[in-house]
């Protein structure tokens, strides 16, 4: 796990200057040494955190035997192993035991496609191919590693950081509004765009090629794809396969030659990463974070599990103590992120590092087995719908349903969602900036230049391309390809790497993903539970009491914080002179939003995202930290 940057301009000598400028604001990505090397058109910044071969062998950029080809690497190849023998068989030398090489030499013998279509990991790669004077940047299929780049004047310019970008530049990319509008709405900023003009992000399964010319060319080697499930499994045969994949996701990922531990927070996902782990090691060291809001805190339930699988147990509770440490949190942003559940990781991130450099996770359950209540009621109303086709008649007998007494409500809300179309069904995780609020923030010349602008367009794409033969079929595809990719892998990335600590996800193992896509929706939401087939897998692992209990969010109680001891920062910052002067924003909508805040009437999250959004640019646009 790492950091990357670089600069690729055909035929021209590279500054190095500016690429020393981007590694080095990138600190935290790699601690252990810090790499540079150039040659004629391109230059390469690398930070390390040594996981595999620890010794200088291993220390980036790398090159091949006759120095050809060069790379760049962010992340884990997790069937390197498996690769090297076939590699060497076919006369590929080897000066190291890294499974970055193993890249180098999978990049001259299968190509550029047919190397991604055999490795299995998490990454962001650069790879300059000198005889063809190209350079390629890649990223892994679900998007755990980030990759921004800006393509312009004939120059590319690379980053695992939008914020590393900015600060290569004379002066920072301006800020796009819409951007700005969408991370207040959404908590994050939809790719391909990020929060500047001119930087995009490459979405995972992504790679792009700039030739010699400077011209550019994309290639698509995997997405998601729920358009083939298989019906001639049973439920048994499932559970076997998906034991058994996992497992094997697991095994892959507990590869390291520094110590490792779990993230456990005593739910579904991380308790069966937990149980696999110490069954396959004897014995692992378990994380968990405690909150001092009772209504989120789960640390019995880790606890629990912790004692029924015999790990080295260790918890924290998250205060507002996390103040202290919010601008280190906000300086790892590439760019950013409103999810203050990243504070959440960073602080049991801090704890881990004490402890060990490598962390498993449970990131990915929920999206690829039904873990949200979205997904059962697109597969309920689908069954519904079977009665009553119509999502309109529906919409109307919900909708007089909820006016009716307490016992009804509820019926009323399960046939309104059965109504609603996939897109409707998405927006409850948006919508941090009500309509109200939203025509009054901006500015008039801020609102402007959001015309027409479509918050969920990204949604609406992503459902178009889908090839899904069911509502929850294709919103759980379109899932894999924003808000996980976008949203909660940034903040695992983020919260992780602010501390200096890898984060390995194994139910984002591709091979498992390619099997979860083909569960049938009756067999993955068995006895019409939230991600029913894997509850039952975890049942077999783990005391039964930690998983059949209602599902919590991993969430900071920021609304206290922001209330309580920080409420003179929210003054500073969110209210501060800044308002006028970047000219976005209303002064008395602000004061009106953060009001409302205090009086406990709503906004936690958006005064969140309002708090870390101008954190960012002083830092990242104003050069003060």
């Amino acid at each position: 796990m790492c950091g990357i940057c670089g600069i690729f301009r055909p035929g021209a000598a590279i500054d190095p200057a500016p690429v020393l400028a981007m590694r080095d604001s990138m600190p935290f990505r790699g601690p252990d040494s810090a790499g540079f090397a150039a040659g004629e058109g391109w230059a390469f910044g690398h930070r390390r955190l040594a996981i595999i071969d620890l010794s200088a062998a291993g220390n980036q950029p790398m090159r091949n035997e006759d120095g050809l080809v060069e790379i760049i690497l962010n992340g884990e190849i997790y069937n390197f192993s498996e690769l090297r023998p076939e590699l060497e068989s076919a006369g590929h030398r080897f000066a190291s035991r890294t499974d970055t090489e193993v890249l180098i030499h999978g990049f001259e013998q299968w190509g550029l496609e047919g190397l991604l279509r055999r490795i299995r990991g998490m990454f962001a790669f650069a790879i300059i191919d000198k005889r063809r004077g190209e350079i390629h940047l890649a990223r892994d299929p679900l998007g755990k590693k980030p990759l921004y780049f800006r393509h312009q004047a004939g120059e590319v310019m690379f980053a695992s950081s939008a914020r590393a970008i900015a600060e290569a530049l004379p002066r920072a990319p301006e800020v796009d509004i819409t951007a700005v509008h969408d991370l207040l709405w959404h908590l994050y900023v939809p790719g391909p765009r990020t929060i500047f003009e001119g930087v995009e992000k490459l979405p995972g399964g992504h790679a792009v090629t700039f030739d010699a010319r400077g011209e550019r060319s994309e290639l698509v080697y995997w997405r998601p794809d729920f358009s083939q499930p298989d019906f001639s499994l049973g439920e048994e045969d499932w559970l076997r396969e998906i034991e058994r994949v996992l497992t094997r996701a697991v095994e892959r990922r507990l590869v390291a030659d520094v110590p490792l531990g779990v993230m456990l927070s005593g739910g579904v996902d991380s308790s069966l990463i937990t149980a696999l782990a110490a069954k396959l090691t004897g014995g692992v060291k378990t994380f968990a974070v405690g909150s001092d809001d009772p209504a989120v805190d789960e640390r019995r339930y880790a606890a629990m599990v912790a004692a029924h699988c015999g790990t080295d147990h260790h918890v924290l509770v998250v205060d507002a103590d996390v103040r202290a440490t919010l601008p280190q949190l906000v300086a790892a942003m590439g760019e950013p992120l409103g999810d203050a559940s990243a504070a959440n990781l960073f602080a049991i991130s801090r704890v881990a590092r004490q402890h060990v450099i490598v962390t498993l996770t449970g990131d990915g359950g929920d999206e690829l087995f039904g873990g949200y209540r979205h997904f059962l009621s697109a597969f309920f109303g689908e069954r519904v719908r079977r009665v009553v086709p119509s999502r309109k008649v529906l919409r109307l007998i919900g909708g007089t349903l909820q006016r009716m007494p307490a016992p009804m409500r509820r019926a009323g809300t399960l046939l309104s969602m059965a109504g609603a179309n996939p897109e409707e069904l998405f927006l409850p995780f948006g919508r941090k900036l009500p309509e109200t609020v939203r025509s009054t923030l901006f500015t008039p010349e801020a609102w402007a230049r959001l015309s027409g602008h479509d918050p969920i367009a990204h949604y609406r794409s992503a459902l178009a391309r889908s090839r899904a033969l069911t509502d929850v079929d294709r919103m759980m595809e379109v899932q894999m390809q924003t808000l996980l990719q976008d949203d909660y892998l940034a903040k695992a990335d983020i919260g992780t790497m602010a501390a200096s600590v890898e984060g390995r996800a194994p139910f984002l193992d591709v091979d498992l993903a390619e099997l979860a896509m083909r569960i049938p929706a009756r067999i993955r939401f068995r006895r019409n539970q939230p991600k029913g087939l894997l509850r039952e897998l975890a049942r077999r692992h783990v005391p039964p009491a930690a998983i059949d209990r209602p599902k919590r969010g991993f969430v900071a109680p920021v609304g206290g914080w922001l209330r309580g001891s920080w409420r003179d920062l929210v003054d500073d910052v969110v209210l501060g002179p800044s308002v006028e002067r970047r000219g976005w924003f209303r002064r008395d909508a602000l004061q009106t939003i953060v009001a409302r805040q205090r009086a406990r009437q709503g906004g936690d999250y958006l005064v969140w995202t309002l708090l870390i959004l101008e954190l960012w640019l002083r830092m990242t646009v104003d050069g003060s930290e």
